[in-house]
């Protein structure tokens, strides 16, 4: 199956030390997480911004997770820029990769 790619937010249930995605919702359906594949943190600057100062930089935690089912899905969490502000955390899933 070809690379898809979604870019919109999800719901993801994380746990254990430390923690990482347990199971996702897309569509109305639950995908479990079987493994994460990679994990890599990205806090640098969103395409063509010219401001490049702390206010602009982005705080993400990308996964590339496989599912019970077999398919493989990368996501990432953003952390936002306040820890004040919880409600800017948001998980969003970006796509699906071959297996």
């Amino acid at each position: 199956m070809p690379e898809r790619f979604f870019g919109r937010e999800i719901k993801v249930v994380a746990g254990g030390e430390p923690k990482a995605p347990v199971s996702f919702t897309l569509d109305g359906r639950v995908y479990e997480v079987a493994a994460v594949l990679e994990y890599w943190p990205d806090s640098g600057f969103g395409a063509g911004e010219t401001s490049r100062t702390w206010r602009t930089r982005h705080h993400r935690s990308y996964y590339r997770v496989k599912t019970a089912g077999g398919e493989v899905y990368e996501i990432y969490h953003d952390r936002g820029t306040s820890l004040k502000h919880p409600e800017f955390r948001k998980w969003y899933l970006t796509r699906r990769l071959e297996p």
